[in-house]
């Protein structure tokens, strides 16, 4: 069982040390999910480690953002010398660097990140299969779901047990950047889900915080997480302050060593959870989803504020924890003989070494005292050891220079230091996936999304185009055809594989061309089940650079193209197989909560599958409920709308998608008959999105 603390800056990193964690994760100077913490210089990654491992703690770093195709080569340079300096383990989101991970740095392990969006048994079998060590779970999973996939795929399960929740899925999030260009697959999330929105039907006239998710606080059911398999239990919060780091880590440390050592003993202490509340938490907190699927108790309608700090227990942990570095005790045994070179032994744990020095002299007037000698080996300055006993061998009367005493001193620490430094060696997986592609041909021409009946029968008027139908709709309305593409659910969970595999049964017994897939848990089902489909794969499965689209264009016919690239991002990693988003109000958000649920309660498949609600810039956003697998899409207010752009760029007209979501009939009709046939209107209102600015 790992205790994982986060270190924005070396003062968290010492304070996580001395309070207990058995491993921390920080963030180097670039390609890190927290661009706004202090963050760690190359020197300082270096230290850490060293030091780290002097206390048998490991070190992960964060390369949790999407590498853009100019960056590809740069981060393998940044990591290069930290793998070479003994780093432990990298979590990584980008789907190029996961796949040659073992390639580049086959000692290092491999974590995903859970930016990586792994929802299931079906996920978690993908990224192991390419070489993952440890897979960090999406935070919506419940108990239940965490210990079906224990159970069933062997390989490290790392999830979040306190500090902030995101209201999105993480790593499918748009809204920060599409509002304002500050992505948070690029780890720089200014945080739009903490504003203050009102559903468009709500009379009240008062703002609520509608997806503002309480803080995480988990101490008192950590025996049901560890009883639940986890193999890490990870405290959030890089971008906090170093008391933060100490004090939580201290807390779980101290009840994950009672449960372990005492498990019918086990009781937190009210002080304990009141200090937590203390400790840059918001004004309301909850276990996360580890017990509940979603719901209004899950979210700071009222506030999203940060309880006032403790002063007084601010102080306390600075001085417990942040005044100096952990040390570890050592015995020193030295040889002094005349005539003989000086030799120095350091013992700490189960390691030793010896070094020798200058030879030792018969003293020609004052011989070294023994005491002298004592004094001198213990000047261990700020190194990460202190002598607890020295011995010297001296059976005669002998003598050295200061000088060569301290430098025998000097050579053993640095020795010891890089013994101990050594890390263990890395649970590695192999690389097994193996994809499946379908034996039809697939001919490109341009994809309509729709969501309703209304849209796909005004797209049936067109030729020479796929239709993308969702699963529910094209059940309930009985259809099929060579151009349709069943569109999978854009979140799948361990409840959902039995419809799924069913539905993957009917369209390839009922004449749908293609299927299009949004998640890995899809791409695994499909690959595992040799369903003889044609595999279009959306954008929510980024392929920002050449190493991605390689991976995907070997197992599916066509792919999407993320949506936060710029037109000359995108041209770096375009090809035959790309398809650029054309048209569209963008995904901002994938959830496991429902807006509508958290406003006025659960109205599970009555009335508009959309809802409507505002910024305080009377900015309308829309939500999706897909009811049946209960999750929302939160859609942005205008469409992006790129007809001009792709007419006069070298990108193709016949590889692009028209994503509809709340346009009725005629609007569908217009915007289909200007990209299709040349002939329609401009909608009132769009965006270029991307195209220009892409994301920092």
């Amino acid at each position: 069982m790992e205790l994982l603390s986060p270190a924005g800056n070396y003062n968290a990193f010492i304070g996580a040390l001395n309070a207990g964690c058995d491993a921390v994760y920080l963030g180097g100077s670039r390609f890190g999910a927290r661009a706004y913490a202090d963050n760690f210089s190359d020197e300082e990654i270096i230290k850490a480690i060293k030091l780290a491992h002097i206390n048998n703690v490991k070190v992960y770093l964060t390369v949790n953002t999407l590498i853009k195709e100019r960056e590809y080569s740069d981060v393998i340079d940044y990591l290069r010398p930290l793998y070479e300096a003994g780093l432990d383990g990298c979590i990584v989101q980008d789907l190029g660097l996961i796949v040659r991970f073992r390639e580049l740095f086959p000692d290092m392990e491999c974590h995903v990140s859970t930016q990586g969006f792994a929802t299931g048994i079906e996920s978690v079998k993908f990224y192991k299969s390419l070489g993952a060590s440890r897979v960090v779970l999406a935070r919506e999973l419940s108990l239940d779901e965490i210990k079906k996939i224990k159970a069933s795929v062997d390989v490290e399960l790392e999830t979040f047990i306190h500090g902030a929740m995101c209201y999105s899925y993480s790593g499918e999030c748009l809204f920060s950047s599409c509002l304002g260009g500050r992505s948070g697959n690029r780890g720089r999330c200014a945080g739009p889900c903490r504003l203050p929105y009102k559903m468009l039907d709500d009379k009240s006239g008062a703002d609520k915080y509608l997806l503002s998710m309480k803080d995480q606080c988990t101490v008192d059911i950590i025996p049901e997480l560890i009883n639940a398999g986890i193999d890490s239990l990870k405290i959030e919060g890089r971008m906090k302050k170093p008391e933060y780091s100490a004090f939580v880590t201290s807390v779980y440390r101290k009840y994950i060593d009672l449960f372990m050592e005492h498990p019918d003993a086990y009781k937190v202490d009210k002080k304990d959870f009141e200090d937590l509340r203390h400790m840059y938490l918001r004004s309301e907190i909850g276990k996360g989803y580890y017990h509940v699927q979603n719901g209004r108790e899950m979210i700071t309608l009222e506030s999203p504020a940060y309880n006032g700090n403790d002063d007084a227990l601010m102080k306390r942990v600075s001085e417990q924890f942040l005044s100096g570095i952990k040390k570890q005790s050592i015995t020193m045994y030295t040889s002094l003989i005349p005539g003989r070179n000086a030799s120095l032994t350091f013992i700490q744990g189960e390691v030793s070494v010896t070094v020798e020095g200058d030879e030792v002299s018969t003293p020609l007037n004052r011989p070294l005292a023994e005491a002298d000698i004592i004094k001198q080996l213990s000047k261990l300055g700020d190194t990460a050891f202190y002598a607890e006993e020295v011995y010297v061998e001296m059976p005669e009367p002998a003598f050295m220079p200061v000088k060569s005493l301290n430098e025998l001193r000097r050579n053993a620490i640095e020795q010891l230091t890089d013994e101990l430094s050594v890390k263990e060696p890395a649970q590695i997986s192999p690389i097994t996936f193996k994809g499946h592609k379908s034996s039809h041909s697939f001919v490109k021409k341009p994809i309509v999304m729709v969501h309703t009946k209304e849209q796909y029968d005004a797209a049936c008027a067109f030729d020479d185009i796929y239709i993308g139908v969702p699963a529910e709709l094209l059940l309930k309305e009985k259809i099929s055809g060579n151009n349709i593409i069943a569109v999978l659910p854009d979140v799948i969970r361990i409840k959902d594989y039995g419809y799924v595999k069913e539905f993957l049964k009917h369209i390839c017994n009922n004449n749908c061309c293609a299927v299009y897939v949004r998640n890995f848990e899809a791409l695994n089902i499909i690959a595992e089940g040799n369903y003889d489909l044609n595999v279009v794969v959306g954008s929510e499965i980024y392929t920002a650079n050449k190493s991605a689209v390689e991976f995907i264009d070997d197992i599916s016919d066509v792919h999407a193209a993320p949506l936060e690239l710029s037109k000359h991002e995108l041209a770096e990693c375009y090809n035959d197989n790309t398809y650029v988003f054309a048209y569209g109000k963008l995904p901002l958000m994938h959830t496991a909560n429902c807006v509508l649920k958290t406003s006025k309660g659960c109205e599970k498949h009555k009335g508009n599958p959309f809802v409507y609600f505002k910024d305080r810039t009377d900015t309308v956003f829309s939500a999706y409920r897909n009811c049946d697998i209960c999750s929302n899409i939160i859609y942005n207010s205008v469409p992006t709308f790129l007809y001009e752009e792709l007419k006069e760029s070298r990108f193709s007209m016949e590889r692009i998608i028209l994503s509809f979501t709340d346009e009725n009939a005629s609007e569908t009709r217009n915007i289909l008959s200007l990209y299709i046939n040349g002939a329609g209107e401009y909608p009132d209102k769009f965006t270029k999105a991307y195209w220009k600015r892409g994301v920092e």
